[in-house]
């Protein structure tokens, strides 16, 4: 593995803590230190690579020092306090392997919550003393050999998770979120209702019809425009362009084309066709996208490829519902995608000397998306970005800003691309998925090395609606139940 390593060396305590980075401005929702979830057992921590020579662990183990305990999860039942070091889990050492040391602590609870009684135990460093804690997990159930589709366990998990989904959105369809504006309420409230689409819910049938439809209509009339302060906060000065535009006019568009398919009204296909043509008069000189139309942004740069290939994206899908977005348009954003490769198939950050062929798997799993919706797989482009995104996919948690939205982006890659290529993405990131599920039924976001050093975590300040929509959505992608976002015939 090439990132996760780094990635490890940032997050674990042992580490000095990355002082020299300037501190981001309070944003709302960042409190706290910035940890991994732990899944079922209620608690957030932090590996220590190192632990202590004292401690007498075998060679090669490591030890998660807590720094959260969760409201109604069993380690505030057991006993298990902020500052605690988890040595041991029933007694064994953690030993890392091929995976964080979390995500082996993940495992164990996995396990311990399969069995019907439940019943653990969790040996920690406190105050330089050993303390063993009796722990009792909720009895789930064995996961399913294709989990999570097809797996009891999971599949109760995601309906557990759509239904705090469903008391999370508001009376008007929209769903809160804690920075973004309402740009980024068309995102997230787009990525909730196509979790809802997922599960086989429509706008009409189902039990999340009257959330659908209510999300629906709410997208539909807030979908591409422009507020006074996108950010929720002061903006800094000196005129630069803060147009975020570009981002709700995707997500809204590739959840409007699915509900389009499903219930083709005229009125939505207004709408549609309204937003198509604000998509195509967006796209820059260049062939490329910004954050919104209007010049360059508040870091002096136009266009950005993760944008680029969204709106290519939703043109893909909008074809797919059977509008007929302009080829030039699209003509123009594959060759700008393609100019910001190296080479290697991997989708740079843009074309900008600098930027260009910065390679990143997230980034390239939307581009192969982007070419499965507009129904381009025999382009040579699109077989070079599927073998550089399955040979970099474990680098995924890596991902610029949101690894989140770079793991919905690779699940649907992963549909188009078919073959093992979702199997692969689950053993690499199952335990990734259950450790990010809270015992209250939310899905939380996780660290990296880059929120580490900035001292902010775009995924946790977005909110619980933003992580849980996301990894509800990720989930049930194998489902196909979303024909054209899928490719399902």
């Amino acid at each position: 593995m090439r990132l996760l390593p780094a990635l490890f060396a940032a997050a674990v305590l042992a580490l000095p803590a990355t002082a020299q980075a300037p501190p981001m401005p309070p944003m709302p929702g960042q409190e706290g230190t910035d940890a991994f979830n732990l899944g079922v057992l209620g608690a957030e921590g932090l590996p220590i690579r190192k632990p202590d020579e004292a401690w007498k662990l075998p060679r090669g183990a490591v030890a998660i020092k807590v720094t959260k305990i969760l409201d109604g999860g069993p380690a505030l039942e057991a006993g298990l306090q902020a500052d605690d070091v988890i040595v041991l889990v029933g007694g064994q050492a953690m030993t890392v392997k091929h995976m964080l040391a979390v995500y082996q602590l993940v495992a164990a609870m996995e396990a311990v919550s399969s069995t019907k009684k439940g019943e653990s135990t969790l040996t920690v460093m406190r105050e330089e003393k050993v303390v063993t804690l009796k722990l009792k997990l909720p009895s789930l159930g064995a996961h399913g050999a294709n989990c999570p589709v097809g797996c009891g366990r999971c599949e109760k998990l995601v309906d557990e998770s759509l239904k705090i989904l469903a008391g999370l959105q508001e009376a008007d369809g929209a769903f809160p979120i804690g920075i973004g504006g309402q740009n980024g309420r068309v995102a997230v409230t787009s990525l909730a209702g196509l979790s809802f689409l997922a599960n086989g819910s429509t706008s009409k049938e189902g039990p999340w019809a009257d959330n659908v439809a209510r999300a629906a209509k709410w997208v539909a009339e807030r979908c591409g425009k422009e507020e006074a302060n996108p950010w929720g906060r002061e903006r800094p000065t000196g005129g630069a362009n803060w147009n975020q535009t570009n981002w709700s006019l995707a997500y809204g568009v590739l959840f409007l084309s699915e509900i389009y398919r499903l219930d083709p009204t005229p009125e939505l296909e207004q709408r549609l066709t309204e937003l198509m043509q604000t998509i195509e008069k967006n796209q820059e000189a260049s062939g490329g996208w910004a954050h919104g139309p209007g010049g360059p942004n508040a870091l002096n740069y136009v266009e950005l490829q993760i944008v680029g290939n969204l709106e290519l994206a939703a043109l893909g899908a909008l074809r797919k519902a059977g509008f007929k977005p302009s080829q030039e348009v699209i003509d123009k954003g594959v060759a700008y995608m393609i100019s910001t490769s190296g080479g290697d198939g991997g989708i740079g950050y843009s074309a900008n000397p600098g930027q260009k062929g910065m390679g990143d798997p997230g980034r390239t799993a939307l581009g192969v998306w982007a070419f499965g919706n507009l129904g381009m797989q025999a382009h040579p482009f699109y077989a070079k970005m599927g073998s550089y995104f399955k040979r970099t996919m474990e680098d995924l948690p890596g991902g610029h800003v949101s690894p989140i939205m770079h793991y919905t982006s690779a699940a649907f890659a992963c549909a188009h691309l078919g073959g093992t290529t979702w199997k692969d993405f689950m053993a690499l990131f199952r335990l990734e998925i259950l450790a990010a599920r809270r015992p209250d039924g939310t899905f939380s976001a996780r660290p990296t090395e880059e929120t580490v050093a900035m001292h902010n975590n775009t995924d946790r300040t977005l909110g619980p609606a933003w992580t849980t929509a996301s990894y509800s959505l990720i989930m049930q992608v194998p489902r196909g139940k979303l024909k054209i976002l899928t490719g399902v015939k």
